[in-house]
């Protein structure tokens, strides 16, 4: 379970963009107008999804990815903590993770002892 993100993998995406943005300068000419536009579409898009991400905000849905499920199966389970099944889901908060075998976790709240933490959402 991932509970932040590398700061590894923040700053090898944001070179990538760093890379694109130089790409982008190298195009700005007018026979390649179309491909400038593309590519500035797509950084922007990383860019987005960079900063959400380092927030700790779900990171946004493009049109080319599938949507979300509408949130865990398990919307309250065991906290990790003080052990009361109080740590609770909170709405709004599902992410896409590469670390959980569901593929998605969900930032839980437990209303006994306060712990918040991302978990695997089941």
């Amino acid at each position: 379970m991932r509970q932040v993100t590398p700061m590894a993998d923040i700053a090898s995406r944001l070179k990538a963009v760093q890379q694109d943005i130089e790409r982008l300068a190298e195009l700005a000419a007018a026979d390649q107008a179309d491909t400038a536009r593309h590519l500035a579409e797509s950084v922007k898009k990383e860019l987005d999804s960079a900063i959400a991400e380092a927030a700790g905000a779900p990171a946004p849905v493009n049109a080319t990815s599938p949507a979300l499920p509408r949130g865990p199966r398990h919307e309250e389970i065991r906290c990790p903590l003080c052990s009361l099944r109080s740590f609770t889901y909170q709405a709004g908060t599902l992410r896409r993770s590469d670390a959980t075998d569901s593929g998605y976790e969900a930032l839980f709240h437990c209303l006994s002892c306060g712990h918040e933490a991302w978990h695997e959402a089941q």
